[in-house]
């Protein structure tokens, strides 16, 4: 797979945040795992892209295009983080939703928002201000293999000897106003 290729799912996923709203996902799946020290691969997974806001003239396509141009031919995603490595990233279909995944690696899991204090008792992920976070304060947490701190507390703890660290977040459900892009890639043949 082509490094452009590679740089282009990532991109989906960043890409959501700066755009104004237009491009979401319905749910996204992260994964994280500790190799050595601190360092680690991971995973996101974007389940059901759309645009939200289907109704508007060229929008879908707009939408698709800015993904593809500034994202999988641009460096937006090299930029804005700078503390993983993408080692992959593709577009697929799955239960008739577009959806994607990237593939990264980190030298230091502190670098992507977990925390442990002092080196001991429990891992922690704040959701609220995850650089991964794709689509900030929009982006809610469903489930975990670890304990959910709350709404008031939005907070994912793991057990101080975890090494895998996955959860699930919710960002838009489908409606009204969305209009899923698998079409679009359908007849681009983009992947």
């Amino acid at each position: 797979m082509s490094c452009n290729k590679i740089l282009f799912f990532i991109s989906i996923a960043f890409l959501i945040i700066s755009l104004n709203g237009c491009l979401t996902v319905e749910t996204k799946e992260y994964s994280f795992t500790l190799k050595k020290g601190m360092s680690g691969e991971g995973s996101i997974k974007y389940i059901n892209i759309m645009t939200d806001n289907k109704d508007s003239v060229g929008v879908p396509d707009t939408d698709y295009r800015e993904l593809v141009d500034s994202y999988l031919n641009g460096d937006k995603i090299k930029d804005e983080y700078p503390n993983i490595r993408i080692t992959k990233k593709y577009l697929y279909e799955e239960d008739n939703q577009l959806c994607g995944e990237i593939i990264f690696q980190f030298d230091d899991i502190s670098k992507v928002k977990f925390y442990k204090y002092k080196d001991k008792g429990p891992w922690c992920y704040y959701l609220a201000s995850s650089p991964l976070a794709i689509s900030g304060p929009n982006e809610s947490y469903f489930s975990s293999n670890g304990n959910w701190g709350g709404e008031s507390m939005p907070v994912i703890f793991w057990e101080g000897n975890q090494k895998e660290f996955k959860f699930k977040t919710s960002l838009t459900a489908p409606n009204k106003n969305t209009m899923s892009l698998l079409d679009i890639w359908k007849q681009k043949g983009e992947k």
